[in-house]
């Protein structure tokens, strides 16, 4: 495994690169946008069409791979993701900062989706699982030191876009270097509705709940942070503590779900989760980055939990059609989570930001709880937990030992 990753380290150190940038820019936004004495409900709104690009990459950027290869598909989705960022220095323009983050989006699902192929195809079946835990890894840890950078220069200025471009710009190096022949293709994000909620209903509501609550906590954590008076420098703590947590819990609660029924370990990180939101609101202002650090580890692993117990309900050719309609119920989730949090926000106060995630955990909960009695894992050995992340979640579909095997799905 150690000889796989060393063989893929030009790849994984453009993620490094790429991811500290994109954390920069997602953390910049909200917070530049408050700033611009924005809404709450404004801010929300730059998130969910941020999400909504996701999508949208998702569906478009396998045919542009199909057409143009690995290496130029990177090059244009670099360029133009760029470009998304330097423009926010041209105007604090609401509706034109919303066209960007609908552009932002598509690029980083696009650049997600050529660099896990290109992955994948280095890959053996056998060594999978462990780069992709490593690669889980630095996308998490790129993440979370793309919040601290918030730090190297004041908000006010441009600095810190042009920092976050720079980043990106870099992320173009290592794999431009790289020796390792480029994929020919990249499989299409194709979906049956019908056969998600067939399948995998407890996967779906958890999975929803999830994008709820992660999509609202990159959105509007930095704004809850700054609304409850907490300076740039705390917030920036605070969101890279979120993330954090949610690293760190990923592998040992993957590993309990392993060992006892899945359903019933999401259901637990659900109601831990509304129990940290319950005593957040109960706590002062202070307590936000270990609060957001314990909320992340209890509710950012959801999503990857939900892809396992899908996993166990499927067969192997149904798993990546399966797994991307969950990627596309998670993302949905986020495009509403800041929809209704923003609102909430907007009009009865900063505090409503966890009110909004404790309403969400206990609905969701109450989701898997009925659901998961009527629902049973085939009971075929289950195939272990797998490391995941919202942001990476098609990678984690593609480099999964199944879906190099899977010959169910056309692609271009």
């Amino acid at each position: 495994m150690i000889r796989s990753a060393f063989r893929s380290s030009s790849l994984l150190l453009s993620v490094a690169l790429l991811l500290s940038g994109h954390g920069l820019q997602l953390a910049f936004v909200p917070i530049k946008a408050e700033f611009n004495e924005w809404t709450s409900v404004d801010i929300g709104l730059l998130s969910s069409f941020y999400f909504a690009g996701f999508i949208l990459g998702c569906f478009t950027v396998p045919r542009l791979v199909s057409r143009i290869g690995h290496i130029r598909s990177y090059a244009f989705l670099v360029s133009l993701f760029t470009t998304s960022i330097m423009c926010l220095s041209l105007g604090d323009y609401f509706f034109f900062w919303l066209v960007l983050r609908v552009l932002s989006g598509v690029c980083i699902a696009g650049l997600y989706l050529v660099i896990e192929s290109w992955l994948n195809e280095q890959l053996s079946s056998d060594v999978r699982g462990g780069v992709l835990a490593v690669y889980t890894v630095i996308v998490l840890a790129g993440l979370a030191v793309g919040q601290l950078l918030l730090n190297a220069a004041p908000v006010g200025s441009d600095r810190l876009i042009v920092i976050s471009a720079l980043f990106i710009v870099l992320a173009t190096v290592p794999i431009s270097l790289t020796r390792s022949s480029q994929p020919e293709q990249i499989p299409n994000a194709t979906f049956s509705p019908l056969l998600i909620l067939r399948t995998s209903r407890t996967a779906s509501a958890s999975s929803f709940s999830s994008g709820v609550i992660s999509g609202s906590v990159y959105g509007l954590g930095p704004v809850y942070g700054l609304q409850q008076g907490m300076d740039v420098s705390s917030v920036s703590l605070m969101m890279a503590l979120a993330i954090t947590g949610g690293a760190l819990a990923q592998y040992p609660l993957g590993r309990l779900s392993d060992s006892y029924a899945r359903h019933l370990v999401i259901l637990g990180c659900l109601i831990a989760g509304a129990i940290i939101a319950a005593v957040a609101l109960l706590l002062p202002a202070s307590a936000g980055p270990l609060i957001l650090c314990l909320f992340g580890a209890a509710v950012m692993p959801v999503y990857a939990l939900s892809l396992a117990l899908s996993s166990d309900n499927v067969t192997e050719g149904s798993f990546i059609e399966v797994g991307t309609g969950l990627l596309m119920i998670n993302a949905f989730g986020s495009i509403l989570g800041p929809l209704v949090t923003s609102q909430l926000m907007f009009r009865l106060g900063a505090e409503y930001f966890f009110v909004s995630h404790l309403v969400v955990l206990l609905l969701g909960g109450f989701g898997v709880f009925a659901l998961s009695r009527s629902e049973r894992a085939s009971s075929g050995d289950r195939p272990d937990f797998k490391l995941a992340t919202t942001a990476a979640a098609q990678g984690a579909l593609q480099l999964d030992p199944r879906a190099g095997e899977d010959q169910g799905l056309d692609s271009d």
